[in-house]
């Protein structure tokens, strides 16, 4: 597995050997540190833009619903509404029930956050019980640690409030996302600026919530700013809004034309996932357990984010996407037999995409060490010709400092 450390290597030197030199890199470091310790900065980046991309996504659904009502469209202002306050109730419930554990907890190694909420927990008790101010009463605390100078660091900040959002991507922006692509399609009405705006935000607020609980998932905020890391972000980015691009447009296409198969499909593929994960990870025990990481697979029906935690469940879960995405979108075009303009280019895309976003995993878990490349394999098996294929496959996977590779919760 030394080959792995080598691929680690280059990537944290690739920047080194391209691009502008390292005075000018750690120059910017400073420049960057130095704006970073004005806690105004802080309070912006961590606290107000999350919450207004939360209140963005959540007021131009409900602008797009009432769009729908005043055209007659009773339908489609039904489906929109619903998806917009369902998933509003259930990221209230996780966000009353996260304030509420941690109230009760009597931890005495608990965190800084912690600490703020016992100090008046009626007060945030009641405050989290209010449907949309329940998230703000998490930014409240938060904030007030930042402008005190405060630690940030803990459960609640770290875990708590990435599965928040989450959780509203998964229920709120892709479901908008699908469903938004379904009624352009099936309707084939012109597109307001409205409705382009309202899937904007949602892909953004995905795309910031997969990011943002993968990179506190694998500890990156832990890590010195370096080129690297840098690189890192930037490909993840990349490839999670490609990944969701290709998946919402894929299922929004295949609904406009089969809307009762639609859920049977996300049903096997969550379904396979969720058995395959209890299956393969011992750590996961009981009902509780079933029900935890079922939830969690309704996640990775739309982004890979749990399933790389593990090569097996990386691997099918790889499978079932790239397969899921070719076999809707070529029904879809069968069904449609080129009616419409984009329908080639729909097809084409989304098979490309669906492709590359494969590679893109495949590259991503070599890049933490989860999986030994191609290249890096032959090298390794050229330098030791007497390693058998047990031994490499019973060899434990690096855990690098410089690795993005996803640790069990």
């Amino acid at each position: 597995m030394a080959g792995v450390h080598t691929v680690h290597a280059h990537w944290e030197g690739l920047a080194q050997a391209k691009g502008c030199p390292g005075a000018c890199w750690d120059r910017t470091t400073e420049g960057w540190q130095m704006i970073w310790r004005h806690k105004t900065i802080q309070v912006c980046m961590l606290v107000v833009f999350p919450l207004c991309l939360y209140l963005a996504n959540l007021g131009t659904d409900v602008a797009l619903a009432l769009q729908y009502w005043s055209g007659r469209q009773a339908e489609w202002f039904a489906w929109t509404l619903g998806l917009t306050l369902g998933p509003l109730l259930i990221v209230h419930t996780w966000s009353c029930g996260f304030i509420c554990l941690t109230a009760r907890s009597h931890d005495p190694d608990r965190s800084s956050f912690a600490k703020t909420v016992q100090e008046s927990p009626c007060l945030y008790r009641c405050l989290s019980s209010i449907p949309v101010v329940s998230i703000f009463v998490h930014y409240a605390v938060f904030s007030r640690l930042l402008w005190s100078g405060g630690d940030v660091t803990g459960l609640e900040v770290e875990r708590n409030l990435p599965i928040i959002h989450l959780l509203d991507a998964v229920t709120a922006a892709i479901s908008q996302l699908c469903l938004q692509t379904k009624i352009w399609v099936y309707t084939d009405e012109r597109v307001s600026v409205l409705k382009v705006v309202s899937m904007v935000i949602s892909l953004m607020a995905t795309v910031k919530a997969v990011v943002t609980y993968l990179y506190y998932k694998n500890y990156l905020h832990r890590r010195p700013l370096t080129r690297g890391l840098v690189g890192r972000l930037v490909f993840m980015t990349f490839w999670k809004v490609l990944e969701v691009s290709v998946r919402v447009t894929t299922m929004g296409l295949f609904a406009s034309a089969f809307t009762p198969w639609i859920a049977l499909r996300i049903g096997l593929h969550w379904a396979a996932m969720t058995v395959a994960y209890f299956a393969i990870d011992r750590k996961l025990k009981g009902f509780v357990g079933l029900c935890a990481w079922g939830l969690a697979m309704v996640v990775d029906t739309f982004s890979m984010t749990f399933s790389p935690d593990h090569r097996r469940t990386f691997w099918l879960n790889s499978a079932l996407t790239l397969l899921g995405n070719v076999t809707m979108v070529t029904v879809w075009y069968t069904q449609k037999a080129g009616d419409d303009w984009y329908d080639v280019p729909a097809l084409v895309g989304i098979v490309a995409g669906s492709v590359v976003s494969s590679v893109f995993g495949f590259v991503g878990m070599v890049l933490s060490g989860r999986i030994e490349s191609p290249v890096t394999f032959c090298c390794a098996k050229g330098e030791s010709g007497t390693e058998t294929a047990a031994e490499r496959q019973n060899s434990p996977v690096p855990d690098s400092g410089n690795s993005i590779a996803l640790n069990a919760v």
